[in-house]
């Protein structure tokens, strides 16, 4: 919109500037859960604008200039990249935050990385997530607003009419922030918004001087005439171009909008009464008025078909006594919340003394109101829990909630409750996954027993075997564990290949390789059994001997010894694999040991009416001459 200098368009810079000082939050959204979300967590601080179609999304924006837009993705009809891109270059400051599931953040990517997209919400959300991003987002967009350059001194009379009418709006908005800031306990923990304007103070007898204090210590309307509505339209109708007062009318009429809409949705009826007509006199939006008034006549036809009926009893005493009850059993109720005890000890909670008192007292007001307080304060710590994960107590508070407050906020949380617990599900399975897969570059494969890739891969096939990157992550798992077990078998290590086998068969890992190292490991540890299972050759039948050769360096040098040989008989009955256990001394006879038993046969053993091949040991002594006629041939060992 460009400045004129005639009277129509200096009227829709005043509207714009309206506008622009209003629009807190634009949320494109048909998600009514998503949306009383937003409105929860970011309660009165910050103003929700609710539009539900794409076209009046740049209709408030154009009325508002530079904002924040929340998109829910399930509101657009077409692609989200391309509406992204198009409102980004319609409206390049507008701070844009989009809400949806991860598939949507994945095909945003690139615009979020780029900084387009400032943040992305994964829907469904808690009210603390939701208050988490709204700050951000109001924080992001008060910074651009402070980067904004000052007009050039050189602009025209229609700019300087301009810079006059922001002015005096600018002015407004920091009364009521800094009233709201001070007064306002909603407000409080809002951002903090300082705007600096180049303008004379307004004087006492300004209406703003008078309506703005009257605003921030939240007294709406009253019967003085010098409360804030009354304040406002008397300073309309003597200039009905007065910036400040438009601006603080709105704000009044969205509080008083926003009061009537918390007192409905907490079943508080007569504040809601009183809220609606209050609102009415403000000149709140009669649209927004009717469908107020027409939620608060369901809610008390609702309220009347569930009443329980009294007939009167002309035999029942005075109602003192019950009376009095009620009012103890109030006041045991309110010291229970008060102290935390909602739901427990069973027969000492704040539930037990509201459920009694709705048994002497089921519509009296009193009764009434506690029951709303007690309901409100389970349903918000439903909310906490839900934001610490804590959903086993989540679950017990809004089991106990049931029939205290109303159906529909206790089905709405239930939603939330099952939606959230979903997402922390997802989330833990993701982070399981992407732990595991660390592990597995850190070549911590099985070790920590608790802090290994094992460990996290397993733990995530126990809750979610059909996650879709569970299956290669064990896969590369079970290969890894295979190199490992054929390393192991290579440096002859076999203890340790089999513990290797054993952990990818744990796993689920099998192929090709891990059966090979496994049948080669299996002959080599059946190849050691077989060694180590020595029988004394004096066991064995003898068929054939052959004298050993005493050598000649021995004969000559006087020495004697013995050597032990083990050996195997084969099937046939020969002789081979014949190998010195131990020699005295060592080396001298060893050669002649051996030549002489591998030409040894012995009668083959049978097992089971079969001949089978045994592993023997002997032992040759080797005598001179001198003391024996011929070398001795020793008998077993």
């Amino acid at each position: 919109m460009l400045p004129s200098d005639d009277q129509d368009d200096e009227r829709n810079l005043l509207n714009f500037s309206f506008a622009s000082e209003i629009v807190e939050l634009v949320v494109f959204s048909i998600d009514d859960a998503f949306l009383q979300t937003l409105r929860e967590a970011v309660g009165n601080a910050r103003r929700i604008w609710h539009v539900p179609s794409a076209d009046k999304v740049c209709d408030l924006l154009l009325a508002g200039q530079v904002g924040i837009l929340v998109l829910d993705v399930q509101a657009l009809a077409e692609d989200v990249g391309v509406f992204v891109a198009q409102i980004k270059r319609q409206f390049p400051d507008l701070v844009l935050v989009v809400a949806g599931s991860r598939d949507a953040e994945t095909s945003l990517a690139n615009l979020i990385s780029a900084g387009t997209v400032y943040r992305f919400i994964h829907k469904p959300m808690s009210p603390g997530r939701a208050k988490l991003f709204a700050e951000a987002a109001v924080k992001k967009y008060a910074e651009q607003r402070r980067r904004v350059p000052p007009a050039p001194a050189g602009a025209g009379a229609g700019n300087q009419r301009l810079l006059k009418i922001a002015a005096a709006a600018l002015l407004a908005a920091a009364i009521l922030a800094w009233a709201m800031q001070h007064y306002g306990a909603s407000v409080r923990d809002a951002p903090p918004r300082a705007v600096a304007v180049d303008a004379a103070p307004a004087p006492e007898s300004s209406p703003a001087a008078h309506t703005d204090p009257a605003l921030a210590a939240n007294r709406l309307i009253a019967q003085d005439d010098d409360e804030a509505v009354s304040l406002y339209l008397q300073a309309l109708a003597r200039d009905p171009a007065d910036a400040a007062a438009r601006t603080g009318l709105a704000e009044v009429q969205e509080r008083l909008w926003t009061r009537a809409e918390k007192s409905l949705l907490e079943e508080r009826l007569d504040e809601a009464a009183a809220a609606i007509d209050t609102a009415r006199k403000a000149g709140v939006d009669g649209g927004r008025i009717a469908l107020l008034t027409a939620r608060l006549a369901k809610s008390r036809e609702r309220l009347r078909s569930t009443a329980h009926a009294r007939a009167p009893d002309e035999t029942r005493p005075e109602a003192g006594a019950d009376d009095g009850r009620r009012t103890r059993l109030l006041s045991l109720a309110e010291a229970r919340i008060r102290e935390g005890r909602l739901i427990d000890p069973e027969n000492d909670s704040a539930r037990f003394y509201v459920q009694e008192a709705l048994r002497i007292d089921p519509d009296g007001n009193a009764v009434q109101s506690a029951r709303q307080t007690l309901a409100t304060t389970l349903l918000a710590g439903v909310r906490a829990d839900l934001d610490r994960h804590d959903f086993d107590h989540a679950s017990r508070l809004l089991d106990a909630t049931a029939g205290i407050g109303s159906a529909a906020n206790v089905e709405n949380t239930r939603q939330l409750l099952n939606a959230t617990r979903r997402q922390a599900e997802t989330d833990a399975w993701d982070q399981l996954l992407k732990t595991g897969r660390e592990r597995l570059q850190q070549d911590r494969l099985v070790e920590p027993a608790t802090d290994s890739a094992k460990y996290y891969l397993m733990t995530l096939r126990g809750m979610n075997p059909g996650n879709a990157g569970l299956a290669s992550a064990l896969q590369d798992l079970g290969q890894r564990l295979v190199a490992n077990a054929r390393r192991a078998l290579d440096l002859k290590q076999y203890d340790a290949a089999h513990n290797w086998l054993d952990e990818a068969a744990a796993v689920g890992f099998s192929s090709a390789e891990s059966g090979a190292v496994s049948r080669e490991l299996e002959t080599v540890v059946n190849q050691q059994k077989f060694l180590a299972n020595v029988v004394g050759s004096g066991e064995l039948d003898l068929v054939k001997s052959v004298k050993p050769v005493y050598p000649s360096k021995a004969q000559a040098s006087q020495t004697e010894g013995w050597v032990e040989l083990d050996f195997t008989v084969t099937e046939s009955g020969a002789v081979k694999d014949v190998a010195v256990h131990a020699a005295n001394p060592p080396g001298v006879f060893d050669s002649a040991a051996i030549g002489a038993l591998s030409q040894w046969r012995y009668k083959p053993v049978l097992k089971d009416a079969k001949p089978v091949a045994l592993r023997s040991r002997i032992r040759m002594r080797f005598t001179l001459p001198s003391t024996s006629t011929r070398p001795r041939l020793p008998g077993s060992v």
